[in-house]
């Protein structure tokens, strides 16, 4: 188990480690207005490929046939059609998006960056379906190696073009990479199927999914495009800057719990000791999210300061809250993956519904003289009501208790209140051991956690015997 684990979050890591480096070394390289251009093609990205997000992955982990050569090869030939009406869609809305952000010189950028989803349509799958069997090497390889062969195109690149261009070309050097890797570490043929009925079967699970994948789109980048509309680009650089450094987190902790939890989930739906493991889900998710907040709350402002200097100081207040923010997103995270065992792929649409309905008051805010922080502190409002949508339809559905989550809530807020008290006034010592001990205090109320670990390395040791 522990190797499992590590081999996943290590990889994981390393390639949200990777990715933050590639981001830091183009905004040390480019002007602040250029970082904020090629934000937005992150952002037009984001937009098409989780508005059209079928859920491939978790489908080839949860369905009892997913190790079926026939349905693995529908799934690819769905996916290149998706891939290519992803690409058609990019490049009719190049013009609107670049209207949007009054960036006309940019037409061309966001056209040529629509080869991004139809080269990834041809992504070969067999990572997904050995993750199902928890052989996760193919997985680390597709997530780290693409990112290193994009880091080390920047420099080149720089000097090439100098501006936004930079981290235009650097995406296409990953995405191509990404797909290259994917067959060259795959165990099967790569087969193409077009298959009606499984496609039927597939939109019938992923159009949740999709659903959900476009409020989550809202999610991530529904600030950053009221914020580079209404204060400018400049100001989309620093919220882009705090947010990436607080997203990526997040996004290695819920990559990293999905793929080991979900198998696990799945295989025991309907036995004795299913409730005991999603409630050790739910609980180690919490407990990870409050580790970031301690992480960026304590490591944040100087890692920020040290790595960019004065250029992006004015980052820096807003981490400890987008920290809070997204630790709320990684609580959630928790209850999707305990709801998609179960096939319940409507539980993470509500919760996110809910925290979008917050967006049009954010932009009313900024459209009357709202600044950054009024945004994020509404966003905030809109993950915890969105984190107790998902937790009580996870809870309710499945039959589960509240009980064991109350005390590691509780704690939990506790703890992430004290962050935002001291975030942008620096955090001494004294503070940082309190933040510690409280992490700590959080840790040690979730017995439910402490039985499957204990279960999980007892296994391990008798395997490893």
């Amino acid at each position: 188990m522990i190797r499992s684990i590590g081999l996943i979050l290590s990889g994981n890591l390393a390639s949200a480690v990777l990715m933050m480096l590639r981001t830091l070394l183009v905004s040390r390289l480019i002007s602040l207005e250029d970082f904020g251009i090629a934000s937005t093609f992150l952002l037009a990205l984001a937009m098409i490929e989780m508005m059209s997000a079928l859920g491939f992955q978790q489908q080839m982990m949860q369905a009892k046939d997913g190790n079926e050569p026939t349905f693995q090869g529908a799934l690819q030939g769905f996916s290149v059609v998706r891939g290519a009406i992803n690409a058609l869609l990019l490049f009719a809305l190049a013009g609107p998006m670049a209207w949007f952000f009054d960036i006309p010189q940019a037409l061309w950028a966001f056209q040529l960056i629509a080869l991004v989803p139809f080269v990834s349509g041809f992504v070969h799958f067999d990572l997904h379906r050995l993750s199902r069997r928890m052989h996760y090497l193919p997985s680390v390889m597709v997530a780290l190696l693409p990112p290193v062969g994009s880091l080390i195109s920047v420099v080149p690149l720089y000097h090439l073009f100098g501006d936004y261009r930079v981290l235009l070309f650097s995406i296409l050097v990953q995405m191509g990479l990404g797909v290259l890797v994917s067959h060259l570490f795959a165990q099967r043929r790569y087969l193409l199927r077009f298959d009606g009925p499984l496609i039927l079967r597939s939109l019938q699970f992923g159009w949740p999914i999709m659903i959900s994948g476009a409020l989550m789109f809202l999610v991530f980048n529904g600030e950053r495009a009221i914020i580079g509309r209404a204060l400018g680009l400049e100001v989309l650089a620093l919220f882009s800057m705090a947010l990436s450094l607080t997203l990526t987190p997040a996004l290695v902790i819920s990559r990293t719990t999905m793929s080991f939890f979900l198998p696990q989930l799945s295989a025991a739906r309907g036995r004795a000791g299913y409730a005991p493991l999603a409630m050790a889900t739910l609980q180690v998710h919490i407990l990870l999210g409050c580790v970031m907040v301690v992480g960026v709350a304590l490591m944040g402002g100087p890692f920020l300061q040290s790595v960019l200097g004065d250029k992006y100081a004015a980052a820096i207040p807003l981490l400890t809250w987008l920290a809070v923010l997204q630790a709320f997103r990684v609580f959630e995270g928790g209850c999707a993956v305990v709801a998609l065992a179960a096939a319940q792929t409507k539980n993470e649409m509500l919760a996110n519904i809910v925290r979008v309905s917050l967006l049009p008051v954010a932009w009313l805010v900024v459209a009357r003289g709202g600044d950054v922080m009024t945004v994020i502190w509404i966003g905030m409002l809109g993950e915890a009501a969105g984190f107790a949508v998902g937790l009580m339809l996870a809870l309710i559905r499945q039959g589960l208790a509240l009980r064991p989550l109350l005390v590691p809530l509780c704690a939990a807020g506790v703890l992430m209140a004290v962050a935002c008290w001291t975030a942008g006034q620096g955090v001494d010592w004294q503070v940082g051991l309190g933040l510690l001990a409280l992490l700590v205090a959080v840790g040690f109320a979730m017995p439910d956690l402490q039985i499957y670990l204990r279960k999980r390395t007892a296994v391990g040791h008798l395997e490893e015997g």
